[in-house]
């Protein structure tokens, strides 16, 4: 399973990122504006490219130092997705589960705080790995260290990219978990930066066109639901 949109919410620590972008952009360059911020921010989101001569304000030193703070601050950032930790736990009771996410190193932290690092089988981050989703090496990591058939293995997440596309790839079953908005956004980022960056994430964590992928509203449900028999997660 993934871990953020499955386990905690992503959107706290992008949130106070761009927001801690944008103060040290400002401080470095006066000139630049929350207009020029969140254009930046939908061409960083959607793929775009900085028109000539412009900042790109999201490449710069003020987002990598904005990144350096979010990542000190990981712990108190990560919110649970309602239930999240509970059906992680009784899923793990009942079937072999592992984590397969791009996280940085912070996440094994909170996971282990938790309670969850010790009912998992494995977990497979990224950062430790060498090689990212949508690759679909990195779930092939989580195969072989579960000893299981892609067949056997349930990949749940709440990207179509990143999760679906990689398991059906390898020929993982796959269910796909609906975003929501229940965090707590977090103190002092503007209005309008809120505002952009949910109309972005509402493109990146569409669901699959697929009609034949599962979805569910919640890690909780899918725990609840014969779906979770499907195999190992």
């Amino acid at each position: 399973m993934d871990v953020g949109g499955v386990i905690y919410y992503d959107e706290p620590f992008e949130l106070a990122w761009l927001q801690g972008t944008f103060d040290l952009a400002v401080t470095a360059d006066p000139s630049v504006t929350l207009r020029h911020f969140i254009d930046d921010t939908e061409r960083f989101y959607l793929g775009g490219k900085v028109p000539a001569g412009r900042p790109d304000i999201l490449g710069s030193a003020a987002a990598d130092e904005s990144w350096v703070r979010i990542l000190r601050a990981w712990g108190e950032l990560a919110q649970e997705i309602p239930g999240a930790i509970a059906a992680t736990k009784a899923l793990a009771r009942e079937i072999p589960t592992a984590v397969v996410a791009n996280q940085p190193p912070e996440c094994a932290g909170v996971l282990a705080a938790w309670g969850l690092t010790a009912v998992l089988e494995t977990v497979v981050l990224d950062c430790f790995e060498g090689v990212a989703k949508p690759d679909p090496r990195l779930l092939g990591i989580a195969l072989d260290r579960l000893g299981l058939s892609p067949a056997d293995l349930l990949v749940v997440g709440n990207r179509a990219d990143h999760d679906v596309a990689p398991a059906r790839g390898l020929g993982c079953p796959a269910v796909f978990v609906l975003s929501e908005d229940g965090y707590r956004v977090p103190p002092g980022v503007h209005p309008d930066i809120v505002r952009a960056y949910r109309a972005l994430r509402a493109v990146r964590t569409a669901p699959p066109v697929d009609d034949d992928v599962p979805r569910v509203a919640s890690l909780a449900e899918l725990a609840a639901s014969p779906l979770a028999r499907l195999g190992a997660l």
